[in-house]
């Protein structure tokens, strides 16, 4: 999970898409199923932000493998035990966030995977669920919004591929990860691997900034580094761990050359100067 900023396009076809929902959310009734169709038409915009990613585990996706997910849950709401919230004061299910079903600030890109975990779990800290629009912002998610909030710090990975919380005992981290099962076997053996490639190219930068044969290889390289950094490439907070260190060795390479540099040029004769 990496921060995505995501402001709404001027776009004349995101114009056309955000009336159409508009229009959907205003003849939408609680409990009444949505019209995937109009939610589907968001979802390219959506992944194009977050370059091709699930907004939770950044996975890659593409086409029909991409899901839009929910944040808040369109249709009930699941506690952090799995019992369905109530209204309060009322014997009777949540209906969830109806008002949100058509709304883009609350839609992310999820893979499948993702996307069925969290179903409709969204527990929250202060044990308080909206039941009207203007009541969202007293809610205190444990889930997190990658376009919303900074997951930086949040989550620590190894380079065996798990995620665990960065500070012990955080119960928000803990719920994140096991929410939206981030640490499924095919999750963290693809992070395991990831982690290995991006050391091995960041190794290769190191090493290709002091050779000049072959400069397509090393653009190459350089792209890739900065795709990780960029927050575009498949696991990048994963990735931004594990190439840190030669980061640092990077650093040093290049101060190194820098210095050898100015020796050169300081011990290079100068031509006499015309009499």
């Amino acid at each position: 999970m990496i921060f995505v900023p995501f402001t709404e396009p001027a776009d004349p076809v995101w114009v056309r898409w955000k009336a159409r929902a508009e229009g959907a959310q205003q003849a939408h009734a609680p409990g009444v199923e949505i019209n995937d169709d109009v939610v589907r038409g968001v979802r390219e915009w959506m992944l194009a932000a977050y370059g091709g990613k699930c907004a939770y585990c950044e996975l890659s996706i593409v086409g029909a493998a991409a899901r839009v997910d929910h944040f808040r849950p369109k249709r009930g709401i699941k506690r952090q035990d799995g019992t369905r919230v109530e209204l309060r004061g009322r014997a009777e299910p949540h209906p969830g966030y109806h008002w949100l079903a058509y709304d883009w600030r609350n839609l992310l890109p999820s893979c499948e995977r993702c996307n069925g975990a969290k179903s409709n779990h969204f527990h929250t800290r202060n044990e308080f669920w909206a039941e009207l629009s203007q009541e969202t912002n007293a809610e205190q998610p444990l889930l997190l919004h990658p376009s919303q909030e900074d997951p930086e710090g949040l989550l620590l990975f190894t380079r065996d591929g798990l995620v665990l919380p960065a500070a012990k005992g955080d119960a928000r981290a803990a719920y994140i990860i096991e929410t939206l099962d981030l640490n499924r076997e095919e999750l963290t053996e693809a992070r395991a691997e990831a982690w290995l490639f991006a050391e091995s190219e960041m190794d290769m930068l190191v090493t290709r900034v002091t050779q000049h044969d072959r400069p397509e290889l090393y653009d190459l390289t350089v792209r890739n580094v900065e795709t990780i950094l960029e927050g575009q490439a498949e696991f990048s907070a994963m990735k931004r761990l594990a190439i840190s260190p030669g980061q640092q060795e990077l650093k040093r390479t290049l101060a190194e050359l820098s210095r050898r540099e100015r020796l050169a040029e300081q011990l290079t004769p100068r031509p006499p100067a015309p009499a």
